[in-house]
């Protein structure tokens, strides 16, 4: 049953990954903003990372016990930080706060409006506080499994973009918790000092542009083996969306100014 189940949420990982990467967030990018394909398309992308989500977290869990599961034919890794196959709890625990954090950024780039909604009405949702400060928890433990796990793979000398450079591993990790840190401490001062931004909807094109670029590099991380062919993958799966995200954010920048007749 329990092989079953993994099978099934496993299977919907990938396909939802898929759906969410190449269909539904180009749609609610060059879609207009605030318009019907606009608002279903940003739908399907969170509700995508649901399954992303549920899907990763039994992947990690499966991982614990040291099975390698195969999806379409695809081996899973298990863990980028170890040569021998064996389970690395630190890779597994990072994988799972990277989860977190990029259902974080989905969920809450997407109740962005519903938030400019109730702070009009001088409402700011305890929810919102309360997943802001589970963030920076997630934050926290990814930054201290990552830089321990860094640490690990320059010592046994590992092969891979942040072997063999402990400084650059060191400041990738920094500037990535930083991100989250600020990202989810402003959602949190949003809610509690009850000051809304002045533009919502940079706060919204941000998270989402965010939240697609680390699907984005979720491809190469799961599906090429975790060295430097791996790592510049993932930069480049990075790069593209980012320059992409900006370019449309741009773009449309003047069309997703927040009304409350219109958004």
């Amino acid at each position: 049953m329990w092989d079953l189940i993994l099978a099934v949420f496993l299977t919907a990982h990938v396909l939802a990954g898929i759906v969410a990467a190449f269909v539904a967030f180009p749609v609610a990018a060059l879609a207009a903003k605030g318009g019907t394909l606009h608002r279903w398309g940003g739908l399907t992308f969170v509700g995508c990372f649901f399954f992303i989500c549920v899907g990763g977290y039994l992947l990690e869990f499966e991982n614990l016990t040291g099975t390698v599961v195969d999806v379409f034919g695809l081996e899973l890794n298990v863990s980028p930080y170890r040569k021998d196959g064996g389970v690395d709890v630190l890779a597994v625990v990072n994988t799972a706060m990277v989860n977190t954090m990029a259902f974080y950024l989905a969920v809450s780039g997407w109740r962005v409006w519903a938030r400019a909604r109730a702070a009009d009405r001088g409402v700011f949702p305890k929810f919102d506080s309360i997943i802001a400060v589970l963030e920076i928890v997630a934050g926290l433990l990814f930054a201290v499994t990552l830089w321990r796990a860094v640490d690990q793979s320059d010592t046994e000398g590992v092969s891979g973009v942040l072997s063999g450079s402990l400084e650059m591993g060191h400041l990738i990790i920094i500037a990535a918790t930083l991100y989250v840190m600020i990202d989810a401490g402003h959602d949190l001062y949003i809610g509690l000092a009850r000051r809304p931004p002045k533009k919502w909807w940079i706060v919204h094109a941000r998270k989402m542009i965010t939240a697609e670029m680390g699907l984005a590099a979720a491809f190469p991380y799961r599906c090429v083996p975790f060295g430097t062919t791996g790592g510049i993958l993932m930069l480049v799966a990075m790069t593209i969306v980012l320059v992409f995200g900006v370019a449309i954010a741009r773009r449309f920048g003047k069309q997703v100014e927040y009304t409350p007749t219109t958004a």
